[in-house]
């Protein structure tokens, strides 16, 4: 079983999302964990029939929704004869700091954290994860990835970003990540978001380019087997 935890204070719902189709598509067992404030996931699950289900199936993988911590995850897994393990790939949408359990961050093979470019974010990021390590009495030399979403064509450039996370509590792990974004990406969103789907055929040769790339780093997998998964996550249909 492989987790993965996405954790920031930025709107990353269509990214996860997009995430678990690719490594759906290519025929793992995949479980998407909505550790969000607004518990936003439950919106794309289907109509009003599916909002008693706390675990729904979605576009050929489950997302767990409702849940206050990833132990109440564990529970409700254990009581309707599931387990945890019994995933290939679980992945964490994390906005608080006491959904997942100190032991989830340790075992976590990927951590990341994700921002945006809006300067409110970058500030209270620092923050954020300084009482995480506090909390959750982490040790210093855990490791993350870094990304930057919603990437747009201006002159800040993403060293100039990460300095607002100089001195930050943890490592950083990987080359940084961007993730751009344009009028298509938006389009397809909205799209997906209204038609309860996850398309990605029509997103943008450059943003599927570089969701490949975020997909190798955190897999391993090579280039050839990244554009493989996204064209078959292109072409599945629940």
């Amino acid at each position: 079983m492989h987790i993965w935890i996405l954790a920031g204070l930025c709107e990353k719902h269509d990214l996860m999302l997009y995430l678990c189709k690719i490594l759906a598509s290519t025929g793992k067992r995949v479980l998407l964990v909505d550790g969000t404030l607004q518990q936003k996931y439950g919106h794309n699950v289907g109509d009003h029939r599916h909002q008693s289900l706390r675990i729904v199936e979605f576009e050929g993988f489950d997302i767990a929704c409702q849940f206050v911590t990833s132990t109440a995850v564990d529970q409700h897994l254990q009581v309707n004869g599931e387990r945890l393990e019994g995933y290939d790939y679980v992945l964490y949408d994390l906005e608080t700091l006491h959904f997942a359990t100190r032991n989830l961050w340790l075992a976590a093979e990927v951590r990341v954290w994700v921002s945006d470019y809006e300067r409110y974010n970058l500030e209270r990021s620092k923050a954020w994860l300084e009482q995480l390590l506090v909390e959750q009495e982490l040790p210093s030399e855990l490791t993350f990835h870094r990304m930057l979403i919603n990437g747009v064509d201006c002159k800040l450039d993403a060293a100039y970003l990460w300095a607002y996370l100089e001195g930050s509590p943890f490592a950083w792990t990987g080359e940084s990540l961007l993730l751009p974004w344009d009028e298509l990406s938006e389009a397809v969103k909205l799209e997906n978001e209204h038609h309860r789907r996850v398309e990605l055929g029509q997103l943008s040769r450059n943003y599927k380019k570089s969701l490949c790339r975020v997909v190798e780093q955190f897999t391993g997998w090579e280039r050839m087997h990244s554009r493989r998964a996204m064209k078959e996550a292109g072409r599945m249909r629940a």
